[in-house]
């Protein structure tokens, strides 16, 4: 059975840069200028919009 890949924005604590990544196909990245992990902001799902 395959897993469902949910979309999620995740934040860097330090710079607040921004990226979305799907779970569990990737894992939550470090940031490419402070080099620390990012955290979840939210879970992204359908019908949103900003």
């Amino acid at each position: 059975m395959r897993e469902k890949k949910e979309a999620v924005e995740v934040v860097c604590p330090k710079c607040k840069r921004t990226e979305i990544i799907y779970i569990p196909k990737e894992d939550i990245p470090k940031c490419p200028d402070c080099k620390i992990k990012m955290i979840i902001r939210e879970l992204l799902t359908e019908g949103k919009s900003y």
